[in-house]
């Protein structure tokens, strides 16, 4: 018995033994796991974290390049239409590619002398229903004009951004940097209400040509902003990876407080201080600063992920193993059971495994391989085999070699990055499939080493992302190239002259910059329409681009103008060469659909590095020279030289000034009398403008009226003269001298507003005076399109009883058709048929045809520039029913023509009839 209990005793003492050294064992081993497991979640944990920062990065990157490409749609054209806005956002599919953009906007800078012709502009575009929110006065406006997707255009259109503090600071900022900027974190909301914290992104546009050194610069320049808003859970979507357990928060460091919070994934909950907790759980917290379009945002990333498993698990089957295993032996049998079981249910497990391994593979989007240096495809799964073309993953296995590369030393670089480094992640390659087209993807790699290091194998995984690479592509041509004809616009120009200059520079080469505009061009769109003016511009386009050599470059800055520039010239003889053939090639006839147009063009030119080093000033001064070459008579080229210069800053000079004339009341009207050739009395005026400038004085109509007509200044001015003629004509009924018909010109731009009818009923509704009382005069060219909309609008104007004349007779695209579908009430001969009538039987035969036509469709014929009393009697006997000039009197102010018509003055027909000097001397 004794003996009995001292085995016994020793068997428990080794057995307690046995316990406290597994235990002990047990421990060690859990810390150790628990270290190891610790520090992968903690790699992981952070490898996530920047490859999300990352993400964000990219995707803010693409919202920048669309900005750009925006710009560059502004920068290519002078005239963005809500079509060409549209069309922008279809063709870089903007919803699909771009999901994080909320809306793409376009913001106009309007002052308030600017808000009439502004939203005239803009329902003559197409936009219909534009009103600024929220309502009052402001110093200035911002609106947003366009907005893409359509879904929300009515939402935010007409939304004025300056109307708020913040709103203005972001857009002045943007503008006096120059560069795209960020927004701090604000509460967004959607058309149906929702609230959504985001930021917005936008950039500045700023005139063409236009000087951007200094902030002052920029400020003058400015004249709107493209924006896009981008909430950020739109921004976020998948940028976390599924099946993590990572939390985000994400400040802007710039601001403190509340206010800061940019984004919050989930819940940023402290991590568990329980003693239990902290040896079983797993929580992690890193943080990461990411710069942002001018802005600094701080990332702030956690993950927990609750119990750590696997160390507790071998904590547990430590304690299991350790408390029976004194019981091992006896009970051997039942153990080898147990171990058959245990065998079972892991070869359930890993066929289990198997299967789900194999269904995530063979379902993945993405292609997924192993490869051997030596061997070739070792496992291929379907996406894999259809992204190159295969039937199958075998038919792919069984072509040797290696996956084709479209560039062999594009994989011998990736082979060496396995060699060195072990891995490579996110290489874009290009490869070729079977049938030898080229697709692009994003190539990521790790090697598996054998015990002596040498690679066994390589797993691989492969993204095709070549709809991501077109989207690029197209957006970088929207950027870059004239949608219209397809060639560079402003943005690649500058890039391209930069480096010929650059090489020139290196070479000690010369380059010539030559801008060529068409001549007349406008009259093409103002007659035959816009569609036959576009394809003009491609045909010219057509022309020019066999003029060039290889290395030389066109491109189309907007309108009908466009820059070469010729690289490698010799001397300024040989730029004249290239100008001649340019003339030679692009002037002449043009068919464009059933028209016969016969166009010249006008080139300005200048040199490097004689005329400037840089590309501003070579622009501007090839520009300048453009201009001389119009004032030469057109259909010629001309260098730049100094003088220009000074002439350039004159015409730029009465431009700003026009723009304040206005404002500062320096137009005046002058009256000049339109007389009976029957009886000899005045039967009305003619209103004319006339401008007296404080920096400049007196500026002849002919100087200032082809500004206003190029400027888009001629509407606003335009519609002064109207209301002050209609409210001259009342002020002369009131004083006694009954009603005293004005005639007033209206420029083609004017007239193809679509409501002027309704700008001169209000006039006249204003004035209150009788419509017959005004007489609208336009040219020819004016009414030669004969479109729906321009017969609508006559017969509207003859309905509400105003006169029509047709101004300068003769010297237009003549088609004298509009004068039997038109009511016109007058026809005024040119004075460059009346100057010579009595000396030249050309112009006496033309006019004297001019007056029977008129007669015949019995229509009034009035005679312009009579100066002498030949010329008077030579009109008056061919029975020419009026006349105006100096023969009978000078333009006079309003008060000189009321002594008139007091005092009876009337036309003598004898030798010596009434001149210029003879009335209104005192006025």
């Amino acid at each position: 018995m004794r003996r009995w209990r001292r085995v016994s005793g020793s068997i428990y003492l080794a057995a307690l033994l046995v316990f406290v050294l597994g235990l002990g064992a047990t421990y060690a081993t859990y810390r150790v796991m628990l270290n190891t497991e610790m520090a992968a979640r903690t790699a992981r944990f952070r490898r996530y974290a920047e490859e999300i920062s990352y993400a964000i990065n990219a995707r803010f990157a693409q919202y920048l390049a669309v900005l750009d490409g925006s710009a560059g749609l502004f920068a290519g054209s002078d005239d963005v239409s809500p079509d060409d806005w549209k069309e922008f956002a279809t063709a870089i599919t903007l919803q699909k590619n771009y999901p994080g953009i909320y809306s793409l906007q376009y913001l106009q800078l309007v002052t308030p002398a600017q808000l009439p012709g502004f939203v005239d502009k803009l329902r003559q575009a197409g936009v219909q229903h534009f009103r600024f929110r929220p309502g009052g006065r402001r110093n200035i406006y911002c609106p947003i004009v366009y907005a893409e997707p359509e879904s929300i255009a009515g939402f935010a259109r007409g939304f004025d951004v300056c109307s708020a503090e913040s709103g203005a600071t972001l857009l002045f900022s943007a503008r006096d940097s120059g560069q795209d900027l960020l927004s701090a974190p604000m509460n967004l909301r959607d058309v149906n209400g929702t609230a959504l914290r985001g930021v917005v992104v936008v950039r500045p546009l700023y005139r063409k040509h236009a000087p951007l050194n200094t902030i002052a610069e920029r400020r003058r320049a400015v004249y709107g902003w493209v924006a896009a808003t981008l909430p950020m859970q739109n921004v976020m979507h998948g940028a976390i990876p599924t099946g993590t357990a990572i939390s985000l928060r994400i400040r802007d460091a710039e601001i403190s407080g509340p206010d800061s919070l940019v984004y919050e994934e989930s819940s940023m909950s402290t991590a568990a201080t329980d003693p239990v907790s902290e040896l079983v759980d797993f929580h992690a917290d890193y943080s990461l600063a990411l710069p942002v379009a001018g802005r600094r945002w701080v990332l702030g990333f956690r993950e927990t992920t609750g119990i750590l498993w696997i160390p507790v698990i071998m904590a547990l089957a430590g304690v299991f193993i350790t408390v029976p295993l004194s019981l091992l032996i006896l009970n051997l049998g039942l153990t080898r059971s147990r171990a058959l079981a245990m065998a079972e249910t892991m070869t359930t497990a890993l066929r289990e495994n198997e299967a789900l391994l194999s269904s995530m593979t063979n379902n993945i989007s993405d292609g997924i391989y192993r490869g051997s240096l030596d061997r070739g495809l070792v496992y291929v799964n379907p996406a894999l085999a259809k992204m190159f073309g295969f039937e199958s993953p075998e038919a792919m296995k069984a072509v040797p070699g290696p996956i084709h590369y479209v560039r062999p030393e594009r994989r011998e670089q990736l082979r060496r990055l396995l060699e060195r480094h072990g891995a490579y992640r996110n290489e874009e390659v290009e490869f070729r499939r079977q049938d030898g087209s080229v697709f692009y993807a994003i190539n990521s790699a790790v090697a598996i080493r054998g015990p002596d290091q040498n690679i066994l194998y390589f797993d691989g995984v492969i993204s095709d992302i070549s709809e991501r690479k077109r989207a690029e592509q197209q957006v970088y041509r929207l950027a870059h190239y004239d949608t219209l004809t397809g060639l560079a616009n402003r943005t690649l120009l500058r890039d391209r002259l930069e480096q010929a200059l650059t090489d020139a520079k290196r070479r000690g080469e010369r380059i010539a910059v030559m801008f060529l505009d068409l001549d007349h061009f406008k009259k093409v769109n103002d007659s035959l329409g816009h569609e036959t003016g576009d394809r003009l511009l491609k045909a010219v386009s057509e022309r020019l681009i066999e003029c060039l050599r290889s290395n030389d470059s066109v491109s189309r800055q907007g309108g009908d103008e466009f820059i070469l520039i010729v690289r490698q010239i010799s001397d300024a003889e040989s730029a004249a060469r290239t100008a001649e053939k340019i003339l030679q090639r692009v002037s002449g006839l043009y068919r464009v659909g059933p028209h016969e147009l016969h166009i010249t063009t006008s080139i300005g030119i200048s040199l490097f590095p004689d005329d400037g080093n840089d590309y501003e000033i070579l622009i501007r001064n090839a520009d300048i020279a453009m201009y001389q070459a119009k004032e030469q008579g057109r259909s010629n080229y001309q260098f730049f030289t100094r003088q220009m210069t000074a002439r350039a800053h004159e015409r730029l000079s009465i431009e700003n000034e026009l723009r304040r004339a206005l404002e500062r009341g320096e137009f005046a009207l002058h009256y000049q009398p339109q007389v009976s050739l029957q009886h000899g009395r005045i039967v009305g005026v003619e209103a004319l403008l006339r401008w007296n400038s404080r920096e400049h004085g007196m500026i002849p109509p002919a100087t200032f009226i082809p500004i206003a007509e190029q400027s888009g200044l001629i509407v606003p001015i335009g519609e002064w003269v109207l209301r002050e003629a209609c409210a001259q004509i009342k002020a002369w009924q009131e004083s006694g001298l009954g009603s005293i018909p004005v005639a007033v010109n209206l420029s083609a731009v004017q007239f193809h507003r679509r409501d002027i009818d309704r700008t001169i009923s209000e006039t006249l509704e204003d004035a209150g005076i009788d419509p017959a009382l005004l007489e609208l005069e336009l040219t020819e060219s004016t009414l030669m399109q004969e479109t729906r909309e321009i017969i609508e609008l006559m017969k509207r104007l003859n309905d509400a009883g105003v006169r029509l004349a047709i101004d300068d007779f003769g010297t237009g695209y003549s088609s004298l058709s509009y004068l039997k579908r038109f009511r016109i009430d007058r026809l005024k001969i040119d004075q460059s048929f009346v100057r010579d009538i009595i000396t030249d039987p050309d112009d006496a035969a033309i006019t004297n045809a001019v007056i029977r036509l008129g007669h015949g469709l019995k229509v009034e014929v009035m005679a312009e520039g009579v100066e002498t009393v030949e010329q008077m009697q030579f009109l008056r006997e061919r029975g020419c029913d009026s006349m105006q000039g100096y023969y009978f009197s000078k333009p006079l102010p309003a008060d000189a023509v009321a002594r008139l018509f007091r005092e009876g003055r009337t036309l003598e027909f004898g030798t010596s009839g009434i001149s210029a000097d003879h009335v209104g001397t005192d006025a």
